[in-house]
């Protein structure tokens, strides 16, 4: 019997708060010079005395406020007073005339190369709004690409360090690559993990740092689409682009999805710079204020989640002989770590339940010794979906969810009437808002809950407007279902139109509990 006999089928989330950008994690100040490897040293332009600094001014010099670039409106004249017997009634100054006429054209112009990314764009074009007489945003032109104030890739000042990870689609057995693999990946344009594909703009950046790819694939439209349809394949791409039809690949064993996890000589941290004429850079750089970083661990939220778990027959029976937390040593470093771990756990604890037969039948329930590997694992959320549920009849699952609420865990899918079956697990984490919601489409009927008894949810149309009220209101919907079992290793067409229909509804993730098929 392997280890993985609580048939783990693990998926882990990283859910991140609605900011793009971040601020960098705590301790880890930007740099004064490039990390290597990979990038090659900075080479500023000629003339450049931006470089004289090691870190660009974030702070606005003592004298801004009187240094000339501002200057403030001034009155046309003094109120005037005018009487009316013994009444002095005083008139109003006329309107403030601006120095600057509105739509003039500032003292210095701004701009950025390719690959710089669009939140530092903004975060540039904002000071071109809010400082209209010193400066003005100009388009990049290629024919004609000088600016006073241009933002580049690993060219100049350094104002932030962009995060880029290695991912595939999420269906892609491998979890690990290496650094030299993925630079040949770049000169060549595969790898072992498949071809590679990269966005316009992080073909850009990466250029700008290793040079131009002979071999990866630029793509502008149906990016997901392309690469999905093109596996085995890979990409590069920003953090903050990450999505959930992504999984991300470990480079040389370090992933961005960990708590613990630091940019510093990460080889796909990426500096952004700005360069220019030198007063220009230092008045851009007194007042930037845009993100220094893409990956705020501050908005960050862990999810793991297991396929289906029953600790039953030949699992239980291992347990008795090997120490009921065996199960959990493998899997349990990974639940543990996680900010929400999740199970679906499809039998019930029964007071009468008797010694495991390794090659019993298919009536099922749990010893309650067994509960100590679900609260050693930090179990926090308990999917209710499975179909054996009340194979022990329906006290046995009043009674084990009475077990996870005195524990402190939430559950779903199932409860202990029709009401609390149908009711979300939610959860709040580093601002992100979690539900949790699911339901048994398959029976049997004695599993199904009723309005005074216990049992997991039936699949209806109430389903999916609570999916759809839910995203509404800001919700990650994360929907489960133990769905019929087909022995067989695709997705059946009536699974796909299912699963399909509950992410039209809004459901962020959708994830089903009823593989059994090793």
């Amino acid at each position: 019997m392997h280890k993985n006999v609580l048939y783990i089928i693990l998926l882990t989330l990283i859910i991140t708060g609605c900011s793009s950008g971040g601020q960098p994690e705590a301790g880890n100040a930007i740099p004064a010079v490039v990390q290597n490897p990979p990038t090659p040293p900075i080479t500023p332009l000629t003339g450049d005395n931006t470089q004289q600094d090691d870190s660009p001014r974030l702070d606005p010099p003592g004298n801004s406020q009187s240094d000339g670039l501002l200057p403030t409106p001034t009155l046309a004249g003094a109120a005037q007073a005018t009487g009316a017997g013994n009444e002095t009634v005083l008139q109003p100054p006329p309107p403030p005339t601006a120095t600057f006429p509105a739509g003039g054209t500032g003292q210095y112009t701004i701009s950025a190369a390719p690959g710089v990314p669009a939140d530092l764009i903004a975060a540039a074009q904002t000071i071109a709004a809010n400082n209209r007489q010193l400066f003005s945003w100009v388009d990049a032109d290629p024919a004609n690409p000088a600016a006073d104030v241009l933002l580049t890739v690993n060219n100049g000042t350094i104002i932030a360090h962009w995060l880029y990870v290695v991912a595939a689609p999420f269906a892609t057995v491998a979890d690990d690559t290496t650094w030299p693999a993925v630079t040949a990946g770049w000169a060549s344009g595969s790898s072992e993990l498949g071809r590679l594909f990269v966005d316009p703009a992080t073909a850009a950046a990466l250029t700008a740092v290793w040079g131009p790819s002979a071999g990866a694939q630029t793509i502008a439209d149906d990016f997901i689409g392309q690469v999905w349809a093109a596996r085995p394949s890979w990409i590069i791409v920003p953090f903050e682009n990450l999505r959930p039809e992504w999984k991300v690949i470990r480079l040389d064993g370090r992933t961005p999805l960990t708590h613990d996890f630091s940019p510093d000589g990460y080889p796909l941290s990426l500096p952004m710079t700005v360069t220019g004429d030198p007063a220009a850079v230092e008045a851009f750089l007194a007042r930037w204020a845009g993100p220094t970083a893409n990956r705020n661990p501050d908005n960050l939220s862990r999810v793991a989640m297991t396929g289906v778990t029953a600790l039953v027959r030949a699992t239980a029976a291992q347990m008795e002989s090997r120490g009921i937390l065996w199960p959990g040593e493998e899997v349990g470093p990974v639940l543990q770590s996680a900010d929400i771990a999740h199970i679906s756990n499809e039998v019930s604890f029964a007071a009468d339940c008797p010694p495991p037969d390794p090659y019993g039948g298919t009536t099922f329930c749990s010893r309650d010794p067994y509960f100590e590997l679900i609260k050693h694992l930090g179990i926090d959320v308990i999917e209710l979906t499975g179909n054996h549920l009340n194979d022990y009849g329906r006290e046995p699952l009043s009674r084990t969810i009475d077990m996870y609420e005195a524990a402190g865990m939430q559950w779903f899918g199932g409860g202990r009437d029709l009401a609390d079956a149908s009711q979300a697990a939610i959860f709040e984490h580093n601002g992100n808002r979690i539900a949790f919601v699911g339901c048994n489409p398959v029976g049997p009927a004695n599993d199904w809950a009723l309005v005074d008894a216990a049992g997991s949810r039936p699949c209806g149309a109430d389903f999916l407007a609570q999916i759809a009220q839910l995203h509404s209101e800001g919700y990650i919907v994360i929907a489960t279902l133990q769905y019929n079992e087909h022995y067989v290793y695709y997705a059946p067409p009536d699974q796909v139109a299912a699963f399909s229909a509950l992410a039209e509804a809004g459901a962020t993730v959708v994830s089903g509990s009823q593989a059994h098929h090793a």
